[in-house]
């Protein structure tokens, strides 16, 4: 086992988290616990999701280039009721933790996915997480020492497991396009109600786009290009380049009147 940011175990991680008053017990969740993350496992994959607080709920700002549609119909309050409070606590949290101790929280996640390799492959699967599954932070810029050297980031640092997001950050998404993020970093750029010179610019460049539309039955094409279904798992790192990711409305996102939702009715009366 490797020593990360000076810790030689994922124990001695969280005494010191405990010690400062953080009561969770993992940094990334559970693969059950998210139903796209689960159908990946029939390809194949075992995924691991990473759950931040969004926007600016925790007091510091998590999604750069969110949009108010973005975080009005933001899935971060959605799953059964009954554990609500304590994910959201949870993920409060954890986004404490990452932004006041950094060296021990990232320390967590690199034992994690050590952890979430060797899993894996016993299982003969992929090993993938989602650094930002309620958030949009550049984590291929967040930097980690392994066995006292350092290394550029937790994302260069495990070159075999699959990391993977969606994003509003236009740079990203086009970075990624252009081939300058790491190899096993996947983007999906998303689309939302105000950003539409900015998805023109990531789909001429190749990009992928996450477009969320307002029924179950998604268009074949949006703008030109081939629609794909998004709802069948969340495996974005097997999508080949250049489609549109089509994902429908869920929770706070059904019934949106921002422009967030694109309303498949109106695409085919323009038709």
């Amino acid at each position: 086992m490797a020593i990360y940011n000076g810790y030689k175990s994922k124990a001695a991680v969280m005494r010191d988290l405990r010690a400062a008053g953080f009561t969770f017990s993992t940094a990334l969740g559970a693969t059950e616990s998210n139903p796209k993350l689960v159908k990946g496992e029939k390809l194949g994959v075992l995924s691991k999701p990473h759950n931040l607080s969004p926007a600016s709920e925790s007091g510091w700002n998590m999604c750069a280039q969110a949009s108010e549609g973005c975080i009005a119909a933001c899935l971060h309050t959605a799953g059964n009721p009954l554990y609500l409070k304590g994910k959201l606590s949870a993920r409060l949290q954890r986004t404490r933790a990452f932004m006041t101790m950094r060296k021990a929280y990232v320390a967590l996640i690199a034992f994690e996915l050590e952890a979430l390799e060797l899993k894996a492959k016993r299982l003969n699967m992929t090993p993938a997480w989602r650094p930002n599954t309620t958030s949009d932070y550049p984590f291929h810029t967040v930097a980690l020492t392994v066995n006292d050297k350092p290394v550029k980031s937790l994302i260069h640092a495990f070159p075999n497991v699959e990391a993977y997001d969606y994003t509003k950050i236009t740079k990203k998404a086009l970075q990624w396009a252009s081939g300058l993020l790491p190899s096993n970093y996947h983007i999906t750029f998303s689309k939302s109600e105000s950003n539409d010179d900015d998805v023109a610019k990531v789909m001429k460049a190749g990009g992928n786009v996450a477009v969320v539309f307002d029924t179950k039955a998604l268009p074949d094409t949006w703008q030109g290009v081939p629609v794909i279904n998004g709802d069948e798992s969340d495996v974005r790192f097997f999508d080949k380049a250049g489609v549109v990711v089509g994902l429908k409305a869920k929770g706070e996102a059904i019934g949106d009147e921002s422009g967030f939702v694109v309303k498949v009715a109106e695409l085919e009366s323009v038709q």
